[in-house]
């Protein structure tokens, strides 16, 4: 592991590039309807009880980091934009996008109600486990 002297984040690589600093939960969520922030909450707290997850935010995106980035969100007017990254390509009716690189498969959702995100959990548990390897 290497630490960040300047924001004391940890990182797998030596001199990871990144913003230091993990920015404000509140800013991603002003002016964003009670069903977006609803839905976002459920993701946070679900994310949080997979194990230890540090949550990196900018402007409206969320990025939930273990050792590696598993998913990241975009918070929208109407909806949470979830990216999971998972090993292997998944099928659900969820999904609206599905593209991969060398690395990992990326899996696009667009929630819009907390019943959305159930069915993404065993998605971002699978992603979450993933990324600890």
């Amino acid at each position: 592991m290497w630490t960040c002297p300047k924001c004391k984040r940890g990182f797998t690589r030596k001199n990871q590039r990144h913003a230091c600093g993990t920015g404000n939960r509140a800013d991603v969520l002003r002016n964003r309807p009670p069903e977006v922030v609803g839905v976002y909450a459920a993701l946070e707290k679900f994310a949080r009880s997979l194990g230890p997850v540090e949550l990196v935010t900018r402007e409206r995106y969320v990025l939930f980091r273990s050792n590696r980035i598993f998913a990241d969100a975009v918070i929208m007017s109407d909806a949470v934009r979830l990216a999971i990254h998972l090993p292997r390509k998944r099928e659900h009716k969820l999904f609206i996008t599905v593209a991969a690189d060398r690395k990992h498969v990326t899996h696009v959702a667009k929630l819009r109600v907390v019943a959305e995100l159930e069915q993404m959990k065993p998605f971002l548990r699978e992603a979450y486990k993933h990324s600890m390897s």
